[in-house]
């Protein structure tokens, strides 16, 4: 299928597809753990530039944006401004309704402003003190009620099932949520089903076998994980597309984008070796996409060589973001997992004796990883520095993201362009000490392939926000608590169970487990009340953004 057919039907389902919070003023870059900036000694910084990189990134942000809107003043400072509300995918998952103001419950939406005036007050204090009394401070901070805790815990969860495509294909039912630090929230989730081409397919709700879940988790601003969320999809619909036709020797590649033809047969000669379709397809997606957003980006700006398109066209490149994207296979009853960063997959698997077993379906590319490690001394010899103080050239943690072209661009191209986009309000436009042997970082993902049994409950896709909080195994328990009180509940209707949780949206149960666990894995209210009062930005001193989706694989 032509990509321009395929860009036309994504324009038709972005919003059914992607759920992420932002807020349209705000500046290109902000600020994350994972990416670290150098001092930048470029002129024209100031107040004036920041206003015009401002400006600039909410006239190219309106559009893409359209499908959000705010309850007044009071969700910005909560990190949920704008949130999306996707229609169950039963009725159209290809459409994003627009509620009114009376979506929201009046006791919801009065615990939400209580959460704003609490945090305004709140930031108030914080702003300006030394850091370290900044820290104390925090953790006096008086602490959010229950009420107000449930109000920000589930604005933006969501739900819905996916009916089997045949008799002896597995449903889905899909859980998700988040709960940002940053503000605007770094993290996207996106989900598609796999196999739609036509605009008549995508008006229906799906009966295909493939899904495709992710997360993309923004770091040194929110937008290139942005463009990921629109733009990996329709690729990957592609790229299965290309690799079908090469499998069966079908001469009409053509009629799909050249590029993406050469990456999947240049990784087929590279590697030496027979891919599975999807391995393969996953592999030239991340590839290609990585290299329009860094590469073809900055090509197409110098091409046109208008300054009123370089946020839009180079901001993505600058910002980064981990990205992992699991296609869940119901026919084939098998899950595919490409990472690049350090989000993760895992599997919870109940064994026989009831108990239940953690199982990574992802491998956290960071330089604690000792294949990761060795990999990049590998690539770059003679060159200690590659990674300091556990950072690529101390900068970034993940050694494998989306965008970051710190890590990529020729040394040439960042000197011509990054003080004018420092200038404009991307402070991580800066070329990091020992810059010599670029690129440092890839996006080419790890591939993990794991045939489903019967024991395989659910997977659980997540931001390493949320593995901050908890370890994989407590991450299981706690789902698993849900899925059991779910399954219970509904086996035993009317029996009078005592086994409940209380969320029904497995997302939000988790990441209300997450933020009740303190650093020595004690759990309590207190601790879930104390974090979610800390503002924006002084809360990223104690957590990050967490978004999760749970896929629960049924089988009757």
């Amino acid at each position: 299928m032509a990509a321009n057919s395929l860009r036309k039907r994504q324009a038709l389902r972005e919003g059914g597809q992607r759920r992420h919070q932002s807020s349209d003023s705000k500046s290109p870059s902000s600020g994350d753990s994972k990416a670290s900036s150098s001092s930048n000694k470029s002129s024209g910084t100031g107040k004036s530039a920041a206003k015009e990189a401002n400006a600039d990134a909410s006239n190219a942000g309106g559009s893409k944006r359209s499908l959000t809107f705010a309850i007044g003043g009071v969700l910005t400072l909560l990190g949920v401004a704008g949130y999306t509300f996707l229609r169950q995918p039963t009725v159209d998952i290809h459409s994003t309704a627009t509620p009114s103001s009376s979506t929201l419950a009046s006791p919801t939406q009065m615990a939400l402003e209580s959460v704003s005036t609490k945090r305004i007050e709140a930031k108030k204090k914080l702003d300006g003190l030394p850091s370290k009394e900044r820290r104390e401070e925090a953790r006096r901070l008086g602490m959010l009620t229950e009420e107000e805790v449930d109000a920000v815990l589930h604005a933006k969860e969501n739900s819905w099932s996916l009916a089997p495509s045949s008799s002896h294909a597995l449903g889905l039912r899909v859980d998700t949520n988040q709960v940002s630090s940053n503000d605007p929230i770094e993290d996207y989730l996106a989900w598609s089903p796999l196999g739609i081409f036509s605009e008549a397919e995508a008006d229906k709700p799906p009966s295909v076998p493939r899904y495709m879940f992710s997360v993309f988790d923004g770091h040194a601003g929110y937008m290139c994980a942005e463009q990921l969320s629109l733009r990996l999809a329709p690729m990957l619909n592609e790229s299965l597309d290309v690799v079908s036709k090469l499998v069966s020797k079908d001469d009409s590649t053509n009629e799909v984008g050249k590029e993406l033809v050469s990456t999947v047969k240049q990784l087929k000669r590279d590697s030496g070796i027979e891919w599975d379709q999807i391995p393969l397809a996953l592999t030239a997606t991340f590839i290609r996409m990585d290299y329009e957003l860094v590469h073809g980006a900055l090509a197409e700006f110098r091409q046109l060589q208008k300054m009123s398109a370089i946020d839009k066209l180079l901001g993505p490149a600058v910002s980064g973001s981990c990205g992992l994207v699991a296609v869940v296979d119901t026919e084939a009853k098998e899950v595919v997992v490409g990472n690049t960063g350090d989000s993760r997959a895992l599997l919870g698997v109940r064994l026989k004796d009831g108990r239940w077993k953690a199982v990574r379906l992802s491998e956290d590319q960071t330089a604690s990883n000792k294949k990761e490690l060795d990999r990049m001394m590998r690539e770059h010899p003679g060159e200690p520095s590659v990674i300091s103080r556990g950072r690529v050239l101390g900068g970034l943690m993940p050694t494998r993201a989306f965008g970051d072209c710190r890590y990529k661009w020729p040394l040439e191209a960042q000197q011509d362009l990054f003080p004018v986009l420092y200038s404009r309000g991307h402070r991580y436009a800066t070329t990091p000490s020992n810059y010599n042997t670029p690129p440092y970082v890839t996006a080419k993902p790890v591939i993990v392939k794991h045939q489903l049994s019967e024991n395989d409950k659910f997977i659980v896709i997540a931001s390493d926000g949320l593995y901050d909080q908890l370890s994989d195994e407590e991450v299981i328990d706690s789902v698993a608590q849900w899925y059991e009180a779910r399954n219970d509940s509904k086996n035993d209707a009317g029996s009078g169970s005592t086994l409940t949780t209380q969320d029904s949206n497995g997302a939000t149960h988790l990441i209300r487990t997450a933020l009740s666990t303190d650093r020595l894995g004690r759990r309590s209210d207190s601790v879930i009340r104390r974090l979610l009062a800390i503002p924006p930005p002084h809360s990223r001193r104690f957590r990050d953004d967490i978004s999760v989706t749970i896929v629960t694989l049924n089988r009757d």
